[in-house]
């Protein structure tokens, strides 16, 4: 007998056209093939080369005469969207499906841009409204009063990343766990208190050092992008602008030592799209059944509940969603310390770069968790389009744009889940022993330390496929 699924997005089941324990074996076989292949003839040290070659795109004088006005352009628009998007939030219609801002920001803006950074380039990187705007009332100030931009604090190395690490859990947290998320109002006093937060660590410590340790979402995007065929990086007082072409996944290969934080916020960005799609199956709802019916976790709930107004229900959550990140992390430090233990060499014991061979799981479990989320919710734009703040207006003559929920069937939807995830894994099994060729002297060194890699790898696609496979509760 098949398995039944419901796709994530999607009201009925559907029959799998195999059981799920073929689908699982399937792509558990998949990635200890890729595996095998690559021991067999991978083999050379400098295997991957290849795989580091990129091409410089401003070496041709039509695009750079190009990059530098449509930046310009684009961060503009940027800036434009975003005054609007806070604007809406705080003036218009109180009905989410009708306010602009609850669609840019859950759809637009943290999927879709999500899947160009991943599948393009860093747009991000380029379009950022918070260090433009910051840039531009900074100099006026500056022309006025002769003080500098930035008092550019020296940012404390103990710090790190650890508060990118902090605000992106809260993002999370926003995402999945809180219920006035789709409030317009509410949502827009938190993307002004965070634009708030920004603005004053770059006045403290400069755009640049704020932007890559501490600006969540400019080092999620990052990550994503280093998959990205494009390599988009914007001028900074050190460096000049970079656009170059390379293969994907290319850019999680680097020399560059990744602190214990910045490891954590890689673990972090996995565990948290895991829960977004775990907590949504029929063991979640069974683990929160489970606690409202064990007495000392119940009353444990109800107290904290009492405590902050917030419910069982969202205290629950936000415990299991603390859970999976530490879990995350334990286990890659588990498996880090078995591939030191069977490679017989403790040469390389930070194997903290180890964890950019996870970034194209994260990608490919992002882009099959939210692909039908853009491709339906995602339409809401045309309508909001010619009535941004819900008021009655019909600018574009958009206004009544029927919105089709059902434009991807769950079937395709399974078959693209799959596909995603087993094509993410494999990349993920190629970079991972790219890396152990560059970080153990041998070729047997570094195949025995791939085996612990490999094992959570197939561990962690069987989880993912039996996520996708479970029907939604509620």
């Amino acid at each position: 007998m098949t398995g039944r699924a419901n796709a994530h997005g999607f009201g009925q089941r559907f029959d799998l056209p195999l059981p799920l324990w073929l689908w699982l074996t399937g792509a558990g076989a998949t990635l200890v093939l890729t595996f095998v292949a690559l021991a067999l003839f991978a083999r050379r040290r400098d295997f991957g080369a290849a795989f580091l070659r990129s091409v410089d795109l401003l070496q041709f004088a039509a695009l750079r005469r190009a990059a530098h006005p449509l930046a310009v352009v684009l961060r503009v628009v940027s800036c434009a969207v975003f005054a609007l998007t806070l604007a809406t939030g705080f003036l218009g219609n109180d009905d989410a499906y009708a306010n602009l801002i609850v669609t840019m920001v859950w759809v637009l803006w943290w999927v879709g841009m999500a899947f160009f950074c991943a599948l393009v380039g860093d747009l991000w990187e380029v379009v950022n409204p918070l260090p433009t705007v910051y840039r531009a009332v900074a100099r006026a100030i500056a022309r006025v009063t002769g003080r500098r931009e930035s008092l550019n604090l020296p940012w404390p190395a103990w710090l790190g990343a650890w508060p990118a690490v902090i605000l992106f859990f809260a993002f999370a947290w926003a995402e999945l766990v809180w219920q006035d998320k789709d409030v317009p109002r509410a949502l827009a006093s938190a993307l002004l208190a965070y634009a708030a937060l920004s603005w004053c660590g770059m006045l403290l410590f400069g755009v640049e050092a704020w932007r890559s340790r501490a600006d969540a979402f400019a080092m999620v995007f990052r990550v994503l992008g280093r998959f990205a065929p494009l390599e988009l990086r914007s001028s900074t007082p050190t460096e000049p602008a970079r656009l170059r072409l390379r293969p994907y996944a290319a850019g999680l290969l680097t020399e560059e030592e990744v602190p214990n934080s910045v490891a954590a916020f890689v673990l972090l960005m996995l565990a948290t799209v895991t829960f977004d799609g775990f907590h949504e199956t029929p063991l979640m709802d069974s683990i929160g059944t489970a606690a409202q019916t064990a007495r000392p976790v119940a009353e444990a709930l109800f107290a904290l509940s009492s405590a902050t107004g917030m419910d069982e229900t969202q205290w629950l959550n936000t415990v299991v969603l603390l859970l999976f990140p530490l879990a995350f992390v334990l286990i890659f430090r588990v498996v880090s310390a078995c591939m030191l233990r069977l490679a017989g060499s403790a040469a390389h014991a930070d194997l903290n770069a180890m964890v950019w061979s996870l970034v194209p799981i994260a990608v490919a479990y992002h882009l099959a968790h939210y692909a039908s989320l853009l491709l339906t919710t995602g339409q809401f734009i045309v309508p909001l389009a010619s009535d941004p703040f819900g008021w009655g207006w019909n600018l574009f003559g958009t206004r009544g744009q029927a919105v089709n929920l059902g434009i991807v069937s769950p079937a395709g939807y399974w078959y693209t889940a799959v596909t995603l995830i087993v094509v993410g894994h494999v990349l993920a099994v190629i970079v991972a022993h790219i890396e152990a060729t560059r970080r153990f002297a041998s070729h047997r060194a570094a195949l025995l330390s791939q085996v612990p890699m490999l094992v959570l790898m197939v561990a962690y696609t069987s989880l993912s496929l039996w996520i996708m496979a479970q029907p939604i509760v509620g």
